[in-house]
């Protein structure tokens, strides 16, 4: 198995998670990346949340309160739509691999894989719903907009 820096860092804290089986290892993303672009509208190489009919998002622009503030946003996210079950992490660049667990698993991952410089894209494990944070601080959620039958709802 090979990794890079950032998946031997993360296999490193994570280690307990992974090694209990709460955070599985799903191999390559391709296949989850690919079921993104083909579920939500693009721009560039990310989802355009404008066009993602009640998609929520916000922005932080200072780098400190950044990922404080995505876990916020990651809280009142869930709680207000309701989510549960496993919850699939990828991040778009300097990891390859996905990652499962329950949606409480992968909240007490979030500081650490949101420390690794990329953007982030958790999703429910059949893609009804993406959220995103980016490296420049902007958030974004929404339900897939072809199998959604959830009305708009603002935070």
């Amino acid at each position: 198995m090979s990794s890079n820096f950032y998946e031997a860092e993360l296999r490193h804290v994570l280690h307990f998670a992974m090694e209990s089986n709460r955070i599985r290892d799903l191999g390559n993303s391709s296949p989850f990346f690919a079921q993104l672009m083909k579920a939500y509208p693009s721009c560039g190489s990310k989802i355009d949340w404008a066009r993602v009919p009640g998609s929520v998002e916000r922005a932080e622009e200072r780098a400190d309160f950044q990922i404080i503030q995505f876990v916020s946003f990651f809280d009142q996210v869930v709680q207000k739509f309701r989510l549960v079950g496993d919850v699939v992490y990828v991040g778009d660049s300097a990891t390859d691999f996905a990652l499962a667990g329950s949606m409480e698993c992968m909240r007490e991952a979030l500081p650490e894989l949101l420390a690794i410089p990329q953007h982030h894209y958790l999703m429910g494990p059949d893609g009804s719903w993406c959220m995103c944070f980016t490296m420049e601080g902007n958030m974004g959620f929404g339900f897939h907009p072809k199998l959604s039958t959830r009305p708009d709802r603002a935070m």
